[in-house]
């Protein structure tokens, strides 16, 4: 009678490496750890846009504070030149007070845009380290999750050696006619061989005729099933 038990074993292992490989393919395909890098990315893209923001901002802020440090002396110069008496005619005392006060005007002008980018340089920077933050954040949970996807795929390599293994191991104590057979009927049949559960082939799921079940009992050469053509084993064969 042919080792169908020990053929059974290696369809069995089969199933588990093949499910084992679409687990391990889609593990390293993983959606989350996608994701997650695609938010990273995306985060640093905003974080040197806003930096670039932030930086042109600074400049822009610098040299405000530089005309408004220019103005004021300026304002200050010709102040002290009107309040020393230093000028003495009258147009040109006018002249030089309106001059004084349009400067004056001007470094109030210049102090309330200061404090305004002051302001807003406060909030790019607040924003600056959000995401930075975030981006950190985010780093090492991929890093954790991709060292734990690692993990994951040496354990199922080595289940995937080791069921590899056990079907070789098994393969060769099968009939080599024995073991052709499955393999062509492979090729036209998922799991070519199906078990017999009360009077029923598992493979099809339909009942098998009285014949078929007392060959199965006689324990004499392969029986195919009726219906799907599937070689039957059932516990009780010799």
């Amino acid at each position: 009678m042919p080792d169908l038990k020990s053929l059974l074993e290696v369809q069995l292992y089969m199933g588990k490496l093949k499910a084992l490989e679409i687990k391990s393919r889609e593990e390293q395909q993983h959606v989350e750890l996608k994701k997650l890098r695609g938010e990273i990315n995306q985060g640093r893209a905003a974080f040197e846009k806003l930096k670039e923001t932030y930086s042109g901002l600074k400049n822009r802020l610098k040299s405000k504070e530089m005309s408004a440090a220019w103005s004021r002396e300026q304002a200050d110069s010709l102040g002290q030149k009107l309040y020393s008496g230093a000028i003495i005619n009258i147009k040109e005392i006018e002249t030089n007070s309106k001059k004084l006060e349009s400067l004056r005007s001007a470094v109030s002008q210049i102090e309330d845009e200061i404090l305004e980018m002051m302001e807003e340089k406060d909030e790019l920077r607040a924003r600056l380290a959000d995401i930075a933050a975030s981006i950190t954040h985010k780093t090492e949970a991929y890093r954790k999750m991709k060292k734990l996807l690692l993990t994951r795929q040496q354990q199922a390599k080595s289940e995937l050696d080791k069921y590899q293994d056990q079907i070789n191991r098994l393969i060769e104590q099968l009939e080599p006619r024995l073991w052709s057979m499955y393999q062509e009927m492979q090729k036209k049949l998922p799991d070519p061989l199906a078990r017999v559960e009360k009077e029923t082939c598992m493979g099809c799921r339909m009942g098998i005729t009285y014949g078929e079940l007392r060959l199965l009992k006689q324990g004499e050469g392969l029986v195919h099933c009726g219906n799907c053509g599937r070689i039957l084993y059932w516990e009780g064969q010799k």
